[in-house]
């Protein structure tokens, strides 16, 4: 399974969510790009990160927070080889949304201050809980709750639908994942790829679009992209070697898109890490 697609649980253990703090310094600020049929909450408690959603980039400073819809490509990084980050991510269930909020919901971020306040205050409260303690579900799905009350009053887009891929598109998305993943570096083509999984061209940019939610050549662009930063975070400095390893044509295509995705150019990326 590639790691662009984190195959999360629909239900794990007997919770329906997913919990992880973190606590990261410098290139350990760093999510390659992928997506999981789960809503994820992320908070921002300390400290700073970069997040990239779709084709666009968020810089997040203390208290900032983002949702990222079932399926939806993302990744971060640090903004600054100096960064910390303290944080918090939630992953709710898709059938667990679904049942308590409705179907083809699209979440997003109001930019409300009190809700930020309140976001942040259960965030951190969660963030502090014991995982191992007698009654830690109990107490932790109480917080859910708190949360899911937030996220059906404020954070629903009632003008927007958003119907989430079924389990049988996303495994057929995870194989397109796959298939890329261990291709990217080589000059691949959407008829290529439709050939291999025995589709006309345009069925495939079609049903592509419809279960990434980005076309073939945005996403292979950011497959790329995200293995150069990976490399270039590594201590890899010659950046035309750095194109040609991960499928670029040329270094102007290479520039172009890296500095789309993460707003910079891959030698100012490069510079950073040595202050």
């Amino acid at each position: 399974m590639s790691q662009l697609y984190e195959a999360y649980n629909d239900i794990v253990s007997f919770l329906p969510v997913n919990i992880y703090r973190h606590n990261l310094t410098g290139n350990y600020i760093y999510a390659p790009l992928h997506f999981h049929r789960s809503i994820e909450l992320t908070v921002t408690l300390t400290g700073s990160i970069r997040f990239n959603s779709g084709s666009c980039n968020f810089d997040f400073k203390e208290s900032d927070w983002l949702l990222i819809n079932s399926c939806e490509l993302h990744s971060c990084r640090y903004i600054s080889p100096s960064d910390s980050f303290t944080g918090i991510s939630i992953l709710f269930s898709l059938p667990f949304i679904e049942k308590w909020l409705g179907k083809n919901l699209f979440f997003y971020n109001p930019n409300n201050d009190l809700l930020t306040e309140k976001i942040k205050k259960i965030s951190i409260e969660i963030f502090n809980m014991d995982p191992d303690a007698p009654t830690y579900q109990f107490l932790l799905m109480s917080k859910i709750y708190e949360i899911l009350a937030l996220l059906a009053t404020s954070c629903i887009k009632k003008d927007t639908s958003y119907s989430a891929p079924s389990k049988q598109d996303v495994h057929l998305a995870s194989s397109f994942a796959d298939y890329i993943e261990n291709h990217y570096q080589e000059n691949l083509t959407l008829t290529d790829v439709a050939d291999h999984f025995q589709y006309t061209a345009s069925y495939f940019s079609r049903h592509f679009k419809e279960t990434l939610g980005v076309n073939f050549l945005s996403y292979l662009n950011f497959v790329r992209v995200s293995h150069a930063a990976e490399q270039l975070s590594s201590g890899q400095e010659n950046l035309t070697e750095c194109a040609f390893r991960n499928g670029f044509p040329n270094i102007k295509s290479f520039i172009t898109m890296f500095k789309k995705l993460y707003g910079c150019t891959p030698g100012v990326f490069l510079a950073s890490r040595k202050h």
